[in-house]
């Protein structure tokens, strides 16, 4: 049962930024879902679909990094800032500005957005509820194990997106083309600390645990630092 009862201000405001994310990717993930059922293999008109939602909706994610600068949840700043570049470049350096078929209308993207929106669909539904005392398994044990499959699935689609606007890039300024690259060769690095910390949460979180007995969630990004 939600407890809801004498929550401060900055509780409300993170159920309510969890919630809203939560409903942008639902958006973005099921107007994905809908297209491919509909049109199949053929992706010219996705980015027409989802593109400026999936566009706003990860911005908005920069609210992630204020929040661990700001001591409002637990998770630290460096690892919100390296998941948030990474897609802001994503997002802003490659998909807006290149209107490209190979950017815009391939299976990268597909994978890439599948990934992402399930991933963010799960960690901010658990993160709303989280808040509010509200406890459900399911969304636990897919917050700490989906990872497994979306995190390499998500990067896969990054890296073939970013590959697929180097020309784009070059055209514009060899600089952004230098650019790119040097973000994609930090991709290795960045990957293992992300995925590392994610299996460290997982055993945390589920290890030893029961389905009818789970750890209490030590992810930052569903409660505050301290109790109000």
């Amino acid at each position: 049962m939600a407890k809801t009862k004498g929550m401060g201000a900055v509780e409300a405001y993170l159920v309510a930024y969890n919630a809203a994310s939560f409903a942008g990717w639902a958006y973005v993930l099921s107007q994905t879902v809908l297209y491919l059922s509909k049109h199949g293999t053929d992706l010219s008109g996705l980015f027409d679909r989802i593109g400026y939602a999936l566009i706003y909706v990860q911005t908005g994610a920069v609210l992630e990094v204020v929040h661990s600068l700001l001591g409002l949840v637990r998770s630290g700043a460096l690892t919100a800032l390296l998941q948030v570049y990474s897609r802001l470049l994503l997002v802003w350096g490659t998909l807006y500005p290149f209107d490209s078929p190979e950017i815009r209308a391939s299976p990268a993207l597909v994978l890439m957005v599948l990934a992402w929106s399930i991933t963010e669909c799960v960690r901010y539904s658990h993160y709303a509820l989280g808040i509010l005392n509200i406890e459900v398994y399911a969304l636990l044990y897919l917050r700490y194990t989906l990872f497994y499959v979306l995190y390499p699935a998500g990067v896969t689609g990054e890296l073939l997106e970013m590959w697929a606007a180097l020309p784009h890039a070059a055209a514009l300024h060899p600089a952004l083309r230098a650019f790119l690259l040097l973000n994609m060769s930090g991709y290795p690095p960045v990957l293992y600390k992300l995925y590392t910390h994610m299996i460290y949460q997982r055993r945390k979180v589920l290890g030893g645990s029961s389905p009818t007995t789970p750890k209490a969630s030590v992810d930052s990004g569903s409660a505050r630092k301290k109790k109000l």
